[in-house]
């Protein structure tokens, strides 16, 4: 009897095609002010811009390469009677790698990222109040950030995202390891200069 009657097809799951998905945004960024021990520096609120590059390995999982940029200005201003900067210009790239979830629902995709990797200084050359000018070298420094935000998806292949993320560098004071009967130990100390903050607005295209 039951040979006869037509059974339900076994229920397929549905598989997202897409491997690889790139982005782009601009946006505006902040910075806290960092403090020296000879004065103080502070770095103008500026437009960001950055790209990256989604390479999916699981479900609802993304390896990531991130890039970003902002232009600004920063000025020093001295608590030991030494002269003060004017307006300098200063470069603030982030160079990192990391992972992202997301979860997606109906035409809209929630997300959230943590990257890793470093943080380039390239300031311009310094100018005192004075009108003293300084050469001054860029910097590298370890970094790391947090992100998230929302896809909007047009259509199947092209989205528009929404995004906000802390920016956080991250200087190295020293280390040593340790070694005993008790087992061994690896120490480095760090610090963190300031913070920033960037929201921004962009695109993604889904191949």
């Amino acid at each position: 009897m039951l040979a006869g009657l037509p059974l339900p097809a076994a229920a397929q799951p549905v598989e997202d095609a897409t491997t690889v998905r790139l982005a782009g945004w601009a946006g505006f960024q902040f910075t806290t002010p960092v403090s020296t021990s000879t004065g103080t520096i502070s770095v103008d609120a500026a437009p960001s811009y950055g790209a990256a590059f989604n390479l999916a390995f699981g479900p609802e999982v993304d390896l990531q390469l991130l890039w970003t940029l902002s232009p600004t200005h920063a000025h020093f201003v001295s608590s030991v009677g030494t002269a003060t900067t004017g307006s300098n210009h200063l470069n603030i790239s982030y160079f990192q790698a990391g992972l992202t979830k997301s979860i997606r629902c109906g035409d809209f995709e929630c997300f959230g990222d943590f990257t890793l990797g470093a943080v380039l200084l390239s300031p311009g050359a310094v100018v005192l109040s004075s009108g003293e000018r300084l050469n001054v070298q860029d910097t590298w420094r370890a970094a790391f950030t947090f992100g998230a935000g929302i896809r909007f998806f047009l259509v199947q292949q092209l989205a528009v995202v929404l995004q906000a993320r802390l920016l956080v560098p991250v200087y190295i004071t020293g280390g040593g390891f340790y070694a005993g009967s008790g087992g061994a130990v690896l120490v480095v100390g760090a610090g963190v200069p300031c913070v920033e903050g960037a929201f921004s607005a962009g695109l993604v295209l889904a191949l």
